[in-house]
């Protein structure tokens, strides 16, 4: 282990090839018992891809409505997650052909982010080669990235690209004649916000801090000011397409907002002695991560040598974690601004930042007790810094383990009757698990997410008049206003002594909490009723709803419709003031007897499409000028070198 050590201090490549093994490692489950994962968000995100997917297909893009998956329902859901991200998944499984084949490479892809990303974040602030890969191996093992593979939770995408964009906020402290690195700043966090939104909020939150200890030491701060405004400017070029859409669905529209957990201060991360806990989620930080906290936080205050950037680090790493915890009131917070909830959703959320600092910062420290006196102190032959990395190296062991051990259990879900992690607001329409299980893996990329489907009511249209009801019976203010019945004489059991809770008021309360879930309600009025339905997509991302009627009446049609969604019923242009829509916007009209036939297409804004045209070409432009700005200097350095 020693000579490894040294090996990894003294070479580049060596980092580089172990992250990527490791990565590779993480493959190895599913890999050897060939199956799919399908977690508690893989149906979601498995629809986000397919639909991107097929539009690549038939050269037919409708960045708004969907049109071959979530049901053929018209919803917008890709114009409003990770857009551009979403695209070029969906065109690598064109390329793939195969669902597993996709999650193998996804797996592979973002491990190496990740750890590439932290590692490189690790060797910014000036870590020595071995503390920045224990730092890279760490955080791409310890439950935020690997949230992936076992449930498919879409925020480790933007875990394993925050590192990359706090680079270039290290840069702010650390030179103090250029502290905006323009182009890199923009680019990193547009990727992110292409990506996952609220990852990109949490981060800017992180660069404050570091853009005022920046300004404080450099040495041209109105330049710094003109700069950092400058690459605020671009980033909102190069996500143009991002905030565009949601002004656009937003603006005109009331949008149902991401599921809110009835309690959100379960959902909190806790320093522990044992695993890790399902990322995001919540739950334990696990026995290494805990002991590099606390080991950072409390070296800062024992040590009399340190710097500003590690203060800031770890007071702002540390924050972070705190506002992960349940030292925050999480539920009176949420009971009083219920959009906190929503989307937000899990508090433990924070922790994915406080992590990325207080590793930066851990591993800067150990860098420098690696080279203090006291690490130079034998003790059975070996001096502290050595018994320091054997004990970091068997840390990294153990995430290994747990991350291979929860992935391997995950995949082992596949070949088990139960085939999907979770049954929660699904729906199934195959005979056995087992077809579940073939269509999954058939070159029919749709066969799948046709037998499961699961109602997720994210970015649903609300009509005004539902709006308010949604806001007072929602499955959250039901659980905390109302309360459970308690027996009485009469409604007592026989023998039974003093007041419970009454058995059959707590099942009509429960009832009520499933029946007020947005999650039911679109079962009812989209995946139930689509039987009833024949769905065609046509030229120009029209989607066309056909069904046969014995007499003249209404008809509830299971699509859902926006502000600027243009509808046809039999070959006439309709208002939308010549149909009603239900509590989730699907359309209710009047049909005639016989066939009608139905088409509706998303048409934005003018000013939208212009956002949407300028986008690509605004990051055309920036990855040409890095290019250019790459060649300038690589040529200089030549020149430095040949003199």
């Amino acid at each position: 282990m020693h000579a490894l050590a040294k090996k990894i201090r003294t070479s580049n490549a060596g980092p580089v090839l172990i992250i990527l093994l490791v990565s590779l490692g993480c493959t190895l489950p599913q890999l050897f018992n060939h199956s799919l994962i399908l977690g508690v968000d893989s149906i979601f995100h498995l629809n986000r891809f397919y639909e991107a997917a097929m539009q690549l297909q038939h050269h037919d893009l409708s960045y708004f409505q969907s049109n071959y998956a979530f049901q053929q329902s018209g919803r917008i859901v890709t114009a409003l997650y990770g857009p551009y991200l979403t695209y070029l998944i969906g065109g690598l499984l064109l390329a793939l052909g195969s669902w597993l084949k996709l999650e193998l490479v996804l797996v592979f892809l973002i491990e190496t982010i990740a750890g590439l990303g932290m590692f490189m974040l690790a060797r910014r602030v000036r870590a020595n080669r071995f503390w920045s890969l224990m730092a890279g191996l760490v955080y791409m093992l310890a439950g935020w990235v690997p949230t992936w593979i076992t449930t498919q939770e879409f925020m480790a995408w933007g875990a394993a690209l925050m590192p990359w964009v706090l680079i270039f906020g290290i840069k702010m402290v650390q030179d103090h004649e250029h502290p905006v690195h323009v182009l890199g700043l923009a680019l990193t966090m547009a990727a992110l916000m292409q990506t996952h939104t609220l990852s990109s909020v949490l981060v800017t939150l992180a660069l404050i801090p570091l853009a005022v200890l920046g300004f404080v030491q450099a040495k041209r701060r109105w330049k710094m000011v003109g700069n950092l405004l400058l690459s605020v400017l671009i980033a909102l070029a190069l996500t143009a397409n991002v905030w565009g859409a949601l002004l656009e669905v937003y603006g005109g529209n009331l949008v149902m907002a991401p599921y809110m957990p009835l309690n959100s201060g379960t959902f909190t991360s806790k320093l522990s002695f044992g695993s890790y806990g399902r990322g995001t989620l919540g739950g334990s930080l696990g026995i290494v991560c805990t002991v590099i906290v606390l080991a950072q936080v409390i070296s800062i205050f024992l040590r009399k040598q340190r710097d500003a950037l590690e203060i800031t680090l770890t007071a702002t790493g540390t924050a972070f974690m705190i506002a992960a915890s349940s030292f925050v009131p999480w539920n009176r917070l949420v009971d009083k601004w219920n959009q906190i909830g929503s989307y937000l959703q899990f508090p433990s959320r924070f922790a994915t930042v406080g992590m990325i600092l207080l590793l930066a910062a851990f591993a800067l420290n150990m860098t420098k007790f690696a080279t203090s006196q006291p690490a130079k102190v034998k003790l059975g032959g070996r001096n502290w810094a050595t018994f320091a990395q054997l004990g970091m190296l068997m840390g990294v062991m153990l995430l290994a383990f747990q991350t291979y051990t929860d992935a391997e259990r995950s995949a082992e879900a596949w070949n088990k009757p139960q085939v999907l992690q979770s049954g929660a607001s699904i729906t199934l329409s195959a005979d056995d698990m087992t077809e579940v299980r073939d269509s999954f893996m058939s070159k029919n990329l749709g066969s799948g997410l046709q037998m499961v489907a699961k109602g997720t009511p994210d970015y649903l249209p609300v009509p005004r008049e539902s709006w308010r009801w949604f806001q007072d019976n929602s499955q959250y203010r039901l659980y905390h206003d109302q309360l459970v019945a308690l027996t009485t004489a009469k409604t007592a059991e026989p023998g039974q002594i003093g007041k419970k809770i009454d058995k059959i008021a707590y099942k009509l309360y429960n009832q009520l909490l499933d029946e007020a879930s947005p999650y039911a309600l679109y079962y009812y009025q989209i995946t139930s009723a689509n039987k009833r339905f024949t769905k065609k997509v046509l030229k120009g991302g029209t989607l066309q709803v056909t069904w046969h009627a014995k007499k003249k009446g209404v008809t509830q049609v299971p699509v859902v419709i926006y502000k600027h969604t243009h509808v046809v019923l039999n070959g006439k242009v309709q208002k939308h003031s010549n149909f009603e829509r239900s509590d989730i916007g699907a359309i209710i009209t009047a049909h005639r007897k016989g066939t009608n036939v139905l088409t509706i297409h998303y048409e934005p804004a003018r000013s939208t499409i212009w956002l949407l045209r300028f986008a690509p070409i605004a990051w055309l432009l920036t990855i040409l000028a890095a290019c250019g700005e790459a060649i300038l200097r690589w040529r200089r350095h030549v020149r430095e070198i040949a003199n």
